[in-house]
Order: C-alpha cells, then structure tokens, then sequence
C-alpha cells in the first residue's frame, strides 16, 4: 500500500488492512485464534477424555503440522510457524504421556528428551525451533540441578554448565540466526550480573569467572568481526556487572552519609567515563563508545536520587526543582549524547523527588497527579525524547488511577475497575480523533506505546474481576454497558467516520462489520490491537509490532483465567473470531485484486 496515499488521508486507514504484510499477520492471526479456541474446549473437558484421547490430540495436532510444513516448504514464514507449533506439540506429548502413566520421573528428564527431540527439526533452519531448544535446555540443565540437590552442593558447577550451554548457543546462532545476538548479549549479561552477585556474596572465584569470562570472550569475537555495537553494549555489561563489586567495597564508608553517597555517584561515573574514554580510542569512527557513559549517567543519577528520597523532605523538593532546571537548561544546548543523557537522568531524578516526597508531605495524591501533569506539559514543550515521553505518559495514567482509587469513594473494588477501563475508552477515543495531529509529529510511538500498556492494563483488570459480558436484561449494570457496548461502538463510529470517504469500496466495510462483530462477542480489543498492528507492519516498526504479538498473547492467556466466561463460551466465541478474521482476509484479497485490475485498465 502506497503510504503516501495513506498519510495523505486518516494513517488509522481500512487500507493499511490491505497490504500484503498485514494481510499475512492476519491469516497467523485467524489460525492462531482458531487453534486456541480448540485449547479452551480441550480445557474445559480435559479430565473427562478417555485416556487414550489425551494421548491422542497432542500427537495428531504434531502429525498434521508437520505434514502441512512440508507441503508448504517454499513459503518460509508459513513453513517455521507450523514447524514451531510441531515443536510445542513434542513437548506437550511428552507431559501428557508422564501425567496419564505416572512415571515418576523428574521434570528435568522431560525437558532434556524435549531437547534431544528437537534437534532433528533444525535440518531446516528454523529460528522458533532453535530458540525453543535454548530455552528448554537451560530449564532441563537448571531442574537437573535443583531436583538431583546439587544446586545447594555445587552451585558453581551449575553457573559452569551454564556458561558452556551458553556458549554452545551462541556459536549456532551466530552462524545461522544472527538476528538473535542481541538477545544472548542481554543474557549473557544477566549472567554476568547474577553471579557478580553471588560473588560478592560468597567471595568464589567461580562466581567471579562466571561473571567476567564469558562477556569477555564475546565481546573479543565482536572486535575481531568489527562489530562495535555488540562490543560495546557487552563492555558497558561487564561495566555494570564490576559496579556491583565496586559499591559493595565501599559500601560500609560511603552509602550511610550524604557526602558518602555524593562521592559515591562521582565513582561510578568516573569508572564509566574511563571505559568510554577507552572505547574511542579503540573504536574512533563509531558513536556507540558514549553508551557506557550514557549508562554511568544513569547509575549515578540514581544513586543521587537516593540521596534525594532518603535524607531530607522539604529540601529534597527543593533540589529536585533544581534538578529539573539543570536538566532543562543542559537540553537547551547542542549538547553531547552523554549530556542529554545526564539531563534526562536529573530530570527523572527530580522528578521522583518532587512527587514522592510531596505525597508524604501533602498526603493529597490529587496534588502529586497535578505536578504530574506539570512536568508532561513540560516535556512536551522541550521535545524530549520519544522514551521520556512514554514515561511520563506512563506515570500520569498511573497516578490518574491511583487519584480515582484513593480520592473517591467507590463501595465496591470492580466498579473501580469498571471506571478505569471506561477512562482507558475514552482516552482511545480521544486519540482516534486527534490522530492526524499526533501521528505527524515525533511521539506517535510513545503514543503507541501508551495505548500497547492501556490494552495490558485492560487485559489484567478485566481478568481480575472476571467481567462477563452477556447477562440477562436487568443484571446488566450501567457501567457495564459503557464498557462492553457504548464506547467501543463509539471508538467503532469515529473510525468509520473518519475513513468514510474510504468505504466507497464496498469490500473495505468488512473491517467495520468485523469489529462490531467483536465488540457484541466481548472481544474488541483483538480489533484495536489488529488495527495497531496493521500500522506498525505498514509503517514498519519493529518494536511495536513485536509488544504488540507479546500483547495478544498475554490477552489470550489472561483470558484464559477469566473465571466470568465458561471454557465452552471462550472456546465457541474464540472459533468464531478466528473464523471471521479469515473471511476479512479473503475480502480484503478481492480488494487487491479489484486495484490491480483496474490499474490494467
């Protein structure tokens, strides 16, 4: 799809849900939904199925993949999804296998068969499959160690098993998924930090070998292939991980003073600053060798809010309002990226001051929303960066939250939640109709990003509570018809409203009739997320589409937990969604095929 044309016009467009990347989304979307209709009815009567039928579902749902991925073989991403599915399904056969026969055995031994098992299923490079064996082979080597109680004997023998299983790891996907490496740099870190930890703890040479080698060794690979990135984000790991030790040694002398906490942040960043300093001269042509001093800022700027929550009240606003104007003032200048690194970290710094400490003064969480409110007005007149935005978005909704649960005084805890999820509505409906505005400037991820943790936070209270959505006239409360019914069906109508000129093309209204067919099924988030997700395949933001995956996930799986909605009725409504999501596929296909005939024309 033309994106021109789609900026030109409302960017929360029907015609997003033609290109032929969303498209693709759309047909995982439909099965996906269909196959997890089929768990919830498998659920809902699972201890009722004979024996010999448990057995059976895992192994013909692995059978069927399988045979389909070799029908498809030539259409990659169709190919891996279904060889994925067959992977969990090996796994699930063998639980289901231990739970009917009780064989005793320990968990560990089932995840080290489900390793073996799948590595066979790697003769075609599959980038599921490969991150399912990483993680189900640590689990098996972790459980091993628990389970067999040399966790509490050899400890260090594990973080050994660990590191080389990590390392085995990382060779393999540097060589055929390289695409990962950011992942395993993150956990190589993890490592590096927990066993620093440990160190510190138990004074080990192994914990400390744990913690250095490995990044270490890494991180030469990287400079060897001249990939300064990884190296650097590895180093300033390492860093952070050596910074851990380093406040322990100090910590009896410097961290119960004001003075001591002061000369502390200036350490931290001074190492911080040393290492920076080093990787310039290594590495002369690259702007990654300001990350370390960019983290340091951040350490140190949180090691003096400490200072700041920790030893005064009145004063403490008083340096945090100074706080804020420093950072103001560093962000009004052409400044370094270590600079507006260390604003950003005083302002959050000041920030946490003010609030915090003018709640325990106040006791008016009413006044801390309002300050709240200030400081968003204020990043958004100096154009921050898009991340401090989020934050601040984040913070505000929170406090708004906590304002409607302290400051008023509903009788019962679900019309609480009731209210927070219609406000969550009103907010969506608020920026529909205002997107033209903030979809052309530089936030339109942090509102995205802001909508992305509204839909979480809706998933979780509607799980809480169990909302049901189909009662009889008369048990139905007004709250719940704002919720489940009025302003979804105006969120719907400003959509429509806003792309009518679009709907000239009959086909295109099966968008609208779908979501109103979700919104009378209880599940019209699935169509706000599929309408976030067709903008951020279209306009290609990889974040986004990936939180957006994990979201509707985590709505399924919170679903799931809804004790309001019997299995049959999730199962039932679930098939039916899945269903419908195909034939938009299919209709939005005949919408593709009427421009390209008519552009022949």
């Amino acid at each position: 799809m033309d994106k021109t044309k789609l900026t030109q016009n409302h960017q929360f467009s029907p015609l997003l849900f033609c290109h032929e990347g969303v498209l693709r989304y759309l047909n995982i979307l439909g099965l996906a939904l269909i196959a997890v209709s089929f768990l919830y009815l498998i659920a809902a009567n699972w201890w009722m199925l004979p024996n010999w039928i448990q057995l059976t579902i895992p192994m013909l749902i692995l059978f069927c993949s399988a045979s389909v991925s070799v029908y498809f073989s030539k259409q990659e991403w169709i190919r891996q999804s279904l060889d994925t599915v067959a992977g969990l399904m090996l796994g699930l056969s063998l639980a289901v296998i231990g739970q009917i026969y009780q064989t005793g055995a320990d968990s560990y031994l089932l995840f080290l068969l489900w390793s073996v098992m799948l590595l066979p299923w790697l003769y075609r490079p599959n980038i599921g499959i490969f991150a399912m064996l990483c993680i189900v082979s640590q689990l098996a080597l972790y459980l091993y160690f628990k389970q067999s109680f040399w966790m509490e004997r050899a400890e260090g023998l594990y973080l050994l098993g660990l590191n080389v299983l990590a390392a085995i790891s990382f060779v393999f996907a540097i060589r055929y998924y390289p695409i990962l490496r950011f992942l395993f740099i993150a956990f190589m870190i993890a490592i590096s930090i927990g066993s620093m930890m440990l160190f510190i703890n138990q004074f080990q040479l192994i914990y400390l070998a744990s913690s250095i080698i490995l990044p270490i060794t890494t991180a030469f690979y990287f400079y060897r292939k001249h990939q300064a990135l990884e190296t650097i984000l590895l180093i300033a790991g390492l860093a952070a991980s050596l910074s851990i030790w380093m406040f322990e040694l100090v910590d009896e002398q410097l961290t119960h003073s004001a003075l001591g906490l002061f000369v502390l942040a200036t350490l931290i960043f001074g190492w911080f600053a040393m290492i920076s300093f080093v990787l310039k001269k290594i590495f002369p042509q690259t702007k990654f060798s300001v990350i370390p001093l960019a983290l340091g800022a951040w350490i140190s700027g949180i090691i003096l809010a400490t200072l700041l929550l920790t030893y005064w009240e009145v004063f403490s606003i008083l340096m945090g309002i100074i706080f804020i104007g420093i950072a103001w003032i560093l962000l009004n200048k052409q400044s370094s990226v270590f600079m507006r690194q260390f604003a950003y970290c005083l302002w959050v710094c000041g920030q946490a001051a003010i609030l915090i400490h003018t709640g325990l003064l106040t006791e008016n969480m009413f006044v801390v929303w309002l300050l709240q409110l200030v400081l968003l007005v204020l990043t958004v007149i100096k154009r921050m960066h898009w991340f401090i935005l989020t934050l601040q978005l984040l913070i505000s909704h929170a406090l708004g939250i906590a304002v409607l649960a302290l400051e008023t005084s509903f009788q019962y805890d679900d019309v609480l939640i009731h209210v927070a999820l219609s406000i969550n509505y009103v907010i969506f409906i608020g920026l529909f109709l205002m997107s033209q505005y903030w979809q052309a400037s530089n936030y339109q991820k942090s509102i995205y990003l802001w909508m992305i943790a509204m839909l979480t936070g809706s998933a979780i209270g509607q799980s809480v509570i169990g909302l049901e959505h189909w009662q009889g006239i008369g048990q139905i409360g007004f709250d719940q018809i704002l919720l489940f019914y009025i302003l979804p069906s105006l969120l719907m109508l400003s959509f429509i409203w806003q792309n009518r000129q679009q709907f000239s093309e009959r086909w295109l209204w099966l968008i609208p009739i779908f979501g109103i067919s979700l919104l009378l099924l209880g599940y019209f988030e699935i169509f706000i997320i599929m309408l976030l997700m067709a903008w951020a395949v279209v306009y290609q933001q990889r974040l986004l589409q990936g939180l957006l995956i994990l979201l509707l996930i985590f709505w399924l799986w919170m679903l799931y937990y809804n004790l309001g909605l019997s299995f049959l009725v999730k199962s039932l409504t679930i098939f039916i969604s899945g269903l419908m999501v195909w034939l938009v596929v299919y209709g939005l296909k005949q919408v593709k095929l009427n421009q390209i005939r008519g552009d022949k024309a």
